[in-house]
């Protein structure tokens, strides 16, 4: 999911790994759509998620550069392997502003803009623990 800091032209793209059985977001990065964001956010996986898990992605180009070749699964997008991730980008957009792209709300630096990004995912998973 996209979304900007200080000023639309600055687009910053919100990484997600999500574990499908609980819906737990366990690793999240900011950064551009490159290979060094999803270099960042695989190096943020738990230990566990980055041995023995299957990765099922979009068919973004930078996913098979990082991601085990043998255990990764990029799906086309209307397949429905990625619509867990797609149903709680829209949940985080219902919680933040920062995070909705036609908003008022907007943080002006990349700091405050992580802050409160960390605070809606933090949320949402202790909602997910409390359920």
């Amino acid at each position: 999911m996209w979304t900007f800091v200080g000023r639309k032209k600055r687009k910053m793209w919100l990484w997600l790994a999500v574990e499908r059985a609980s819906r737990r977001i366990v690793a999240w990065t900011l950064g551009n759509r490159g290979e060094a964001a999803a270099r960042r956010l695989w190096h943020q996986l738990p230990r566990r998620y980055r041995r023995r898990c299957w990765y099922f992605t979009d068919e973004w180009k930078a996913y098979a550069a990082v991601l085990p070749r043998l255990r990764h699964r990029p799906c086309p997008k209307g397949e429905g392997q990625t619509s867990i991730v797609e149903a709680i980008n829209c949940s985080l957009r219902q919680r933040s502003g920062v995070l909705v792209r036609k908003s008022c709300s907007f943080s002006k630096c990349l700091k405050m803009h992580t802050a409160r990004i960390k605070i809606v995912i933090d949320n949402h998973n202790r909602s997910i623990i409390l359920n």
